[in-house]
């Protein structure tokens, strides 16, 4: 097996945190094409199992030429991966884990519209369009992400996020939409969902109106950008 490249899974763009979900690139991964809905997530997947600084990843799914996994929260810094598989041991695959790394990810859900960022507005539940706008002074969007890191309380790597208590970011994310700061309501993991994180924002009547209006999530020194249709 042989490890070439490691993404986040929402956007697909390097940076990468703990309790992030990654997309792992290369050849004979594994024999097998499978994805798991077991919770937890397990170990060892179609008899393949990756580790990182030799602490067993969560898998999503194994195939020949991609893994999805979930990067233990404990990873931070610079790590190695290695893969092993029926076929052998990869190299070690060297790369580093900042503590947080924003990635909203993209749905192809909107008709024949793909690639749409995930954000949500709260009164109808449904992806922001251009046809179904943020309306400003109104509304409550939810954005759906990987990538913001440790949490409080701390879920361990391949459980499903709980309800009650909610687990929070530790280092909260700001979120601006042309400009403006957005009051942020809750940033931290999807309850239910295994390295998917949310952040609920309102958005205040002083936000610039546009067909494409620059949404930006910072966390630590970095930043992801999207662009949102926003009217009154």
């Amino acid at each position: 097996p042989r490890i070439e490249s490691i993404v986040n899974a929402a956007d697909g763009n390097r940076p990468v945190a703990p309790g992030g979900l990654i997309r792992v690139g290369g050849r004979d991964l594994s024999v097998v094409n499978i994805a798991s809905r077991e919770r937890p997530l397990p170990t060892a997947l179609g008899e393949s199992c990756l580790t990182v600084n030799g602490q067993p990843v969560p898998m999503v799914l194994v195939s020949p030429t991609q893994i999805n996994a979930q990067l233990p929260f404990t990873a931070e810094g610079n790590v190695t991966m290695v893969l092993r598989t029926p076929g052998g041991v990869s190299d070690s695959f060297n790369f580093t884990v900042l503590p947080g790394a924003p990635a909203v990810f993209r749905s192809g859900t909107a008709g024949p519209l793909t690639d749409l960022p995930t954000v949500t507005r709260a009164k109808n539940n449904a992806l922001v369009t251009l046809s179904n706008p943020v309306h400003r002074g109104e509304d409550t969007l939810a954005i759906y992400l990987t990538g913001l890191g440790r949490t409080a309380p701390a879920v361990e790597a391949g459980n499903a996020a709980p309800q009650n208590p909610l687990s929070v970011a530790v280092v909260e994310p700001t979120v601006e939409l042309g400009g403006v700061e957005l009051p942020v309501l809750f940033a931290g993991l999807t309850p239910g969902e295994v390295g998917v994180y949310q952040i609920n924002v309102s958005i205040p009547p002083t936000v610039p109106l546009g067909m494409s209006v620059p949404l930006v999530i910072r966390q630590g020194g970095v930043s992801t950008t999207l662009s949102l249709r926003v009217i009154d």
